[in-house]
């Protein structure tokens, strides 16, 4: 439960620091994960990403001191990391439902975040098919493009439309889709593509990519696409990965492998590859 554990010494380092300018890149370094992997395991677990879990506890801390204080709304969008009031109002209606001034003045329903503590308990779990393959390094090629943690999961199916809609599977197939590591404002590349054969031109305006030797585990995923592979992605960070008590990630990229096919089917087939290592 190593994982469970360096997940909830991050969240209580956030506790600490919610009114700093902390986030994710800082809290996986106190605790010695990627940004990368902290990210996808805490989504997994909870729902949202690292930055909507500060923004939901600082607008929860920030809406008890409005009703019991008198501080001024200014002050508390500064306090809680806000530029402006105007941003401040507009990220505490986003949240609470209400503006700042209206939940002050009135009896009204507001919105809690507590803090989290994040354990493992399995029940009724769907059974995983995977298997262990050790894979030499390969190259690929494609389209890529960037995206935000935050928005990854409703913007990269957006992705997939456009790259169908202008025929882009002439030039390239579409056999992986590949996440590979995040910066630290939390972007990070995503690519279309396919393996890239020795001879092979690179067709204008596709990038390419050197895929490092691996062990992988491979994990089956059958169902209509994009729910079918991203449920199998949470499974694989919130149970298997803290649990399986033998591996751990190896390098901060992750593969989806599509096989040919209609992928609004109930049998359509992929497969998601994290590259693994055994823990010492």
């Amino acid at each position: 439960m190593e994982l469970v554990e360096s997940l909830n010494f991050a969240l209580q380092y956030i506790e600490r620091h919610l009114l700093d300018e902390t986030d994710s890149e800082r809290a996986a370094k106190h605790v010695g994960l990627s940004r990368f992997y902290l990210e996808r395991t805490f989504a997994s677990l909870t729902g949202m990403s690292v930055s909507e879990y500060i923004r939901a506890r600082r607008l929860t801390l920030a809406a008890q001191e409005l009703i019991v204080g008198d501080q001024r709304v200014i002050d508390l969008a500064f306090k809680y990391g806000y530029d402006t009031p105007e941003s401040f109002t507009k990220a505490f209606s986003r949240f609470h439902g209400v503006t700042p001034t209206s939940a002050r003045r009135m009896s009204t329903l507001l919105r809690c975040q507590n803090p989290l503590a994040i354990t493992i308990k399995m029940e009724g779990v769907e059974i995983m098919n995977y298997k262990m393959e050790q894979m030499d390094a390969f190259t690929v090629m494609g389209v890529e493009k960037s995206f935000h943690m935050d928005s990854s999961l409703q913007e990269i199916p957006k992705f997939w439309g456009a790259f169908m809609q202008e025929g882009l599977y002439e030039k390239v197939c579409p056999m992986f889709g590949i996440c590979f590591d995040a910066d630290t404002s939390g972007n990070f590349p995503y690519l279309i593509g396919e393996v890239l054969q020795p001879g092979k031109e690179v067709p204008e305006g596709m990038v390419t990519r050197e895929i490092p030797a691996h062990l992988w585990a491979r994990f089956a995923c059958t169902g209509p696409m994009p729910g079918a592979i991203q449920n199998v992605t949470r499974q694989i960070y919130s149970e298997w990965l803290p649990t399986n008590g033998t591996y751990e990630v190896a390098q901060n990229v992750e593969i989806e492998m599509y096989s040919e096919g209609d992928t609004t089917s109930e049998n359509y087939y992929s497969e998601v590859w994290i590259p693994v290592k055994k823990k010492a």
